[in-house]
């Protein structure tokens, strides 16, 4: 019996987590985005995530941000004007330098390589938001804020 409420109390709590995590901006877990103001109707968007992630999801936080303050600013839709990439290469050497710290049989040789590089991807995105669209150029902010470009900051896989 005694089990049986502890199990209760942690699925409870769990539950809770859950529920609250829900309250953040859906990719706080993956990252930030911090913005700068460029004109009345101009924002200037960073993706900066927290840990290596696919250059095309933090492109796709970006654009969440960018829809967030669309919708914040009133205004319904808005162009990317420009699209800079501030990735940046980390590298680092392996250890074991690569003296003899391979295998060799009859029919395989393998030779660690001696570094690994890892790219982080910044997106830098310059829009411009408009009350009306302009079909074929602007993004409904909408559309991408209900999840219009996937699932992946929702929790489930595409």
């Amino acid at each position: 019996m005694c089990f049986s409420q502890l199990r209760l109390a942690l699925v409870s709590i769990f539950s809770a987590i859950v529920f609250l995590s829900g309250c953040a901006t859906p990719y706080g877990t993956i990252g930030e985005a911090s913005e700068t103001l460029l004109a009345p109707n101009s924002y200037r968007v960073l993706f900066s995530p927290y840990g290596y992630i696919p250059w095309d999801l933090a492109y796709r936080a970006a654009l969440l941000r960018c829809a967030d303050l669309t919708i914040a600013n009133g205004y319904r839709h808005f162009g990317v004007m420009s699209i800079d990439n501030y990735s940046s290469v980390t590298s680092f050497v392996l250890p074991g330098n690569g003296k003899g710290h391979g295998f060799y049989s009859a029919y395989t040789a393998y030779n660690p390589p001696h570094s690994l590089s890892i790219s982080w991807p910044l997106p830098a995105l310059t829009i411009k938001m408009l009350r009306d669209p302009i079909p074929g150029v602007t993004l409904d902010a909408k559309v991408i804020q209900n999840g219009g470009f996937g699932a992946e900051f929702s929790g489930t896989a595409k």
